[in-house]
């Protein structure tokens, strides 16, 4: 009897995404606990213990995950603004070898970084406020694997973008400089890449703990409530609000040369990552 009940738990935890080390663990333990018992039916339906198992695991999982993948950005952040210091005033942004492809360069190391930011903080926003639940609902858990995941990808595509950039522009731009964005790239690489591995093994955990997903709203209540504009509910107003917030700080910054460009430039950017990711990383429901 034992045995089968072994059998049946072992194919339920592979059902839900349970595998390798961690399942014959969950099976040793359950060896042990039905030698003391002998009493199969005791212990649970095979099903519902794997699901129980899948729930805790993958909330566990996909805290950790999205705190690794913030950390794992980190290098890729810290060699970026190095980079984008040491460049200035910059080459011509005519003058790549090939202008589209340069041009497309440098629009994605202009706005993947902010996409990476904005996600790895929602990623965090989102960990913290899961941080006491044993099983988070699934929906919640969904969310985390996304914003966690855009975080990496857009992590990944800046450094795409830089080592295309200094390709492209490598005839406006030091040597020291190139061989510096190269030896950048080479190893931020690394870590975001351990970490997207690690997103991928957590997302296979099936969770099924039903519940609402909440939005923006629910993990940044506490600080959203304190200003006074009615925010909680109104997604758009809450985007314009952040979105000229930044767009003023970019202007000051700017000066008067640079300053009203690079300012209506951010919050019409604001508003289309808004408009395109703001469902998909539950910004707004």
């Amino acid at each position: 009897m034992s045995e089968r009940y072994l059998r049946e738990l072992e194919f339920e935890l592979g059902k839900v995404g349970i595998g390798g080390s961690r399942r014959r663990r969950i099976l040793a333990e359950t060896a042990d606990h039905l030698r003391e018992s002998d009493d199969p039916a005791g212990f649970g339906e095979p099903r519902l213990i794997a699901a129980r198992f899948a729930d805790e695991l993958a909330t566990n999982g996909a805290r950790r995950t999205a705190l690794f993948s913030f950390f794992a950005l980190a290098p890729a952040a810290i060699g970026y603004a190095l980079l984008l210091g040491l460049s200035r005033p910059g080459p011509d942004i005519t003058s790549a070898k090939t202008l589209p492809l340069g041009l497309t360069a440098a629009l994605m190391i202009a706005l993947a970084p902010q996409i990476s930011l904005a996600a790895g903080l929602l990623a965090i926003a989102l960990a913290w406020r899961l941080r006491a639940a044993p099983a988070a609902p699934a929906a919640e858990i969904s969310f985390l694997h996304r914003r966690a995941a855009v975080a990496l990808t857009a992590g990944a595509a800046t450094l795409a973008g830089v080592a295309v950039y200094a390709v492209e522009y490598s005839r406006g731009l030091p040597v020291w400089w190139t061989t510096l964005a190269f030896a950048v790239t080479g190893t931020a690489i690394v870590p975001v890449a351990v970490a997207a591995g690690a997103l991928g093994r957590t997302a296979r955990l099936q969770a099924r703990t039903a519940g609402a997903a909440g939005d923006v709203f629910d993990d940044l209540g506490p600080l959203l409530d304190r200003v006074p504009l009615r925010l909680r509910g109104r997604p758009w107003r809450f985007c314009l609000l952040f979105a000229a917030a930044v767009a003023g700080a970019v202007f000051v910054g700017g000066g008067l040369d640079e300053g009203p460009r690079n300012a209506v430039a951010e919050f019409a950017a604001i508003c289309a990552g808004f408009a395109v990711l703001g469902r998909f990383l539950g910004l707004r429901s």
